[in-house]
């Protein structure tokens, strides 16, 4: 569970979905996180909100996130962000970055596209090129 001391708030540049991945932009605000070679994601939102809107973001720790491809986490335990703030897989080198690592449990072996997930988000941690 997220507590105060990772959870920011940030002013939205953009509308930005829940439990999307987030980056900050050259203005300060945060915007969706659309790569994986995007060295500035700070965290995961935590609600939606729209451009203009202060929302919080977990910066550091266990959160919700979204999934973006059916991740099996017996054999992948790192993501990376991909178009749309979701998750997927990490593919090493490319410039890619991890972001998180995922909780599997018994009741959500296997998610898939859209599902939420519990992950650790550790900021972007860079895979080699």
């Amino acid at each position: 569970m997220a507590t105060t001391d990772n959870i920011f708030s940030f002013v939205a540049a953009e509308a930005i979905t829940e439990f999307a991945a987030v980056s900050v932009n050259a203005d300060g605000k945060i915007i969706i996180t659309d790569a994986s070679t995007d060295d500035s994601c700070v965290g995961i939102a935590q609600r939606a909100c729209s451009a203009g809107d202060s929302v919080e973001v977990v910066i550091d720790g266990v959160t919700r996130a979204i999934a973006g491809d059916a991740i099996a986490p017996e054999t992948t335990s790192l993501l990376m962000a991909e178009p749309n703030g979701k998750l997927i897989p990490l593919v090493l080198g490319s410039g890619n970055f991890a972001i998180a690592r995922i909780l599997p449990n018994i009741n959500h072996h296997s998610p898939a596209d859209g599902d939420q997930i519990k992950v650790v988000f550790t900021g972007p941690n860079y895979t080699g090129a």
